[in-house]
């Protein structure tokens, strides 16, 4: 069992639709699977310039890491409170399914809503070369690969489907990739009406292959290193608020995509 505190805010011009956002809030969490509320309460409902809000603090049990993550992306949770465990083992087959399924709940939200995912790129001075990475033996060293490993990086395999030519979809790829991604190789090949990209990375925190499995949409991902995955409290609450944050953002642009142009 996990257990965390989630911290959810509703405001807007009308008290009365705030109330009642909170009110059915409560309800949905109530019914969402492998997650019981130990505790509920509702701040009193605050006025300013015309503006309501009010907040819920969530007292929260959650039968596994998959809930927790899947709870905090679907309530999005403007702060998380992590309880217990302190620290989580998982095998590396038991975290890379619980990150197969955020993916594939992102991929009914994305449809559901008419979402179409688009990728913030780094600054043109920091984006990574393509050719850097071409080659089979790729850019890293046997060193720097066993100083990624021995300092707890976890070793990935992940497989896009992108758009354009190999050279456009390797180097759109790159591009969105963070400083906190270490890629090794990348390898596209088009395959007709698309093309695939798969690429060798290294990555200290749980919550960027998390993030990345939200942001690239993968039809792969494998964990080659460790075989073990050791989850510390602080790497669980960053977890939930990675995710929670990204869906916030998509509760906006689903909002947008409702709203008449």
């Amino acid at each position: 069992m996990l257990k965390a505190t989630f911290y959810i805010e509703s405001q807007g011009p009308d008290e009365k639709v705030v109330k009642t956002s909170i009110e059915n809030l409560t309800k949905s969490v109530k019914k969402e699977p492998g997650c019981t509320i130990i505790k509920a309460v509702t701040e009193d409902i605050a006025e300013e310039e015309g503006n309501y809000s009010t907040s819920l603090e969530l007292d929260l049990e959650f039968e596994g890491l998959q809930e927790y993550l899947i709870a905090a992306m679907r309530f999005a949770p403007y702060a998380i409170i992590f309880d217990s465990p302190t620290k989580l083992s998982l095998t590396a087959d038991e975290f890379v399914k619980t990150i197969a399924n955020i993916t594939a709940f992102t991929k009914i939200v994305f449809r559901k809503h008419g979402i179409r995912a688009t990728l913030s790129k780094a600054p043109e001075d920091k984006q990574k070369n393509p050719d850097d990475y071409a080659g089979e033996e790729g850019k890293l060293t046997e060193e720097e690969i066993e100083g990624y490993l021995d300092q707890g990086a976890l070793r990935v395999k992940i497989v896009v489907q992108a758009e354009g030519s190999e050279e456009e979809a390797t180097k759109n790829l790159l591009s969105t990739l963070g400083y906190d991604v270490f890629v090794h190789k990348m390898k596209a090949s088009n395959m007709g009406d698309k093309t695939l990209v798969a690429f060798h990375a290294f990555m200290y925190e749980p919550k960027t292959l998390a993030e990345l499995s939200i942001k690239l949409i993968p039809i792969l991902i494998e964990l080659i290193e460790p075989e073990t995955v050791e989850l510390s409290m602080l790497q669980m609450q960053d977890m939930g608020l990675e995710l929670a944050s990204a869906y916030f953002e998509l509760a906006h642009l689903a909002y947008l995509n409702k709203s008449p142009s």
